[in-house]
């Protein structure tokens, strides 16, 4: 029987590019992939992704293509995959690139490598809302969220009396071993039990409770302290508190910390500013001003003369680093304040203010 053109396959042009033909190699081998089909029509579908595979192999090369392009089929008479690059370079690719393009990550790197990794629980988001002071000074706060936690009428174990029998699936061992077809074969994974989740045990009676699950879904209360100095936007990372897990370790609960702006302060890291109004006397003549700090009031000395938009800095009046540092400073822009409305006294001495200016 005369083989189809490799073109005519993979449904590209003899003049396409490495990019196309790879692009329509991965379409088709997804779409006639034999794990992606039902039983009755598996067979059917090995032989077009055979052939589809077969066709990549020497199109997705350089040389082979060169070679194929010569002479048709006759340059590959002793069979398809024996050529010197191997069996594990697929068109000038490493095969795990394909594979995982195919699989996803599960098959990135060697095939055969045991897979299984620790089991651990979903971590978890809150966005918690804090005042101003609070994130200057630290606090303590209790949150409520639901979240995945061990039943405590099973203790976790998912059975009623907490007596537990070997798996009949993976024989007590918690492992499986899934067989995954490629065009090179049938590679082996190990992977954990979906019976019992890894633990190669099962519950003799499931417990009432959570229907032996181990796990149940509740809203619960967790107490959170607050380190002082931190800054919108932080994360605290609070550990074991995420999504609890049948025979495994919990999650983390991460906490995004959102900061309620200050009537009076603008924060910029461990500095805060702010804007303070004084008259054109005090302006003038210079004083003393009570200012707000963020532990109370502190006097400053005003100069004579002090023009709109000075700053004056208070050292260390500014907010204690998170690791404790630095302590910022506070910055204060002075506005001279212009009255709006004079009375006789008041217009009668600007006027003769005004004359002597003149």
């Amino acid at each position: 029987m005369e083989k189809k053109d490799y073109y005519e396959i993979l449904g590209v042009d003899k003049d396409a590019g490495k990019d196309a033909i790879k692009k329509a190699y991965k379409k088709l081998a997804l779409k006639y992939h034999p794990d992606r089909v039902p039983e009755d029509r598996k067979e059917k579908y090995e032989e077009k992704f055979k052939e589809i595979s077969e066709a990549y192999t020497v199109l997705g090369d350089d040389k082979k293509r060169e070679q194929y392009d010569s002479v048709g089929h006759n340059a590959f008479n002793q069979g398809f995959g024996n050529s010197s690059s191997g069996s594990r370079n697929f068109g000038g690719e490493d095969l795990s690139d394909i594979f995982r393009d195919f699989f996803g990550s599960q098959f990135g790197g060697n095939p055969f490598r045991n897979t299984h990794h620790a089991n651990v629980g979903d971590d978890l988001q809150y966005k918690l809302i804090i005042d101003f002071e609070e994130a200057v000074f630290g606090c303590e706060k209790e949150i409520e969220i639901r979240k995945n936690v061990s039943c405590e009428f099973c203790g976790g174990t998912g059975a009623k009396d907490k007596k537990l029998e070997k798996c009949d699936k993976c024989h007590g061992e918690g492992r499986i071993e899934i067989n995954q077809r490629t065009p090179f074969g049938i590679f082996r994974q190990v992977a954990d039990c979906d019976e019992c989740e890894g633990s190669g045990k099962i519950p003799q009676h499931k417990c009432n409770h959570c229907n032996g699950n181990g796990i149940v879904h509740e809203k619960i209360k967790i107490k959170i302290k607050i380190p002082q100095g931190i800054d919108n936007d932080q994360v605290i990372r609070v550990e074991g508190k995420g999504d609890a897990i049948k025979n495994g370790k919990s999650g983390n609960l991460f906490l995004i910390i959102n900061i309620k702006p200050h009537k009076i302060f603008k924060r910029d890291g461990e500095d805060i500013y702010m804007d303070f109004e004084i008259n054109f006397s005090q302006a003038a003549l210079g004083c003393k001003i009570s200012v707000p700090t963020l532990t109370g009031t502190k006097k400053i000395k005003i100069a004579s003369g002090t023009e709109s938009g000075t700053i004056i800095r208070l050292k260390e009046e500014g907010i204690e680093n998170i690791n404790r540092y630095r302590v910022g400073d506070q910055f204060i822009n002075l506005k001279i304040r212009t009255p709006k409305r004079l009375n006789r006294k008041q217009k009668k001495l600007f006027e003769e203010l005004a004359k002597l200016e003149e």
